[in-house]
């Protein structure tokens, strides 16, 4: 099961500051936010004031994953109290279609797993003869999260 199919993956964007008095803030998560044991740090946060402000879709909801998209790729699942933080060019929102009945922390946990990490490397390294920096949008929702264990029930 590719992750496109049970999942909606939203790219974070640029901000461009506003300037002035009665602008909207709002809190956006950074690389140090994002702690490799599946958590986010609230104390790493920066805020900013984006023209315009953002859409509700592109901020975190409870049950979200973000991911960064810079390697080391990390995945966090977003708690309640972490709901409203904006997302930076540089990580993507995985976020369940609503009739989809599995616990989006096994996403983020697969994500941040060996198997997981060499899921994302195999599609990525079958393309480039290096390892990039970055990993596409394009990889994340192709990559199979249940393909071992899809083997192992065919092979029963």
């Amino acid at each position: 099961m590719k992750l496109q199919e049970i999942a909606d993956i939203i790219k974070g964007a640029y901000h461009k500051e506003e300037l002035g008095v009665n602008v909207e803030t709002y809190q956006e998560l950074t690389m140090k936010s994002l702690e490799p044991i599946s958590f986010i740090d609230d104390r790493n946060l920066i805020t900013i004031s984006p023209q315009g402000g953002i859409p509700f879709e592109e901020l975190t909801q409870e049950g979200d994953i973000i991911v960064s998209l810079h390697f080391p790729i990390i995945a966090c699942y977003v708690e309640s109290e972490q709901a409203g933080y904006a997302l930076p060019h540089y990580m993507a929102i995985i976020r369940l279609r609503p009739y989809i009945n599995m616990d989006s922390r096994f996403i983020a946990q697969f994500i941040n797993s060996s198997r997981g990490r060499e899921s994302l490397g195999k599609e990525v390294s079958s393309i480039y003869t290096i390892q990039p920096t970055t990993l596409s949008l394009t990889y994340l929702n192709n990559v199979d999260i249940l393909k071992k264990q899809n083997e192992l029930l065919t092979s029963l």
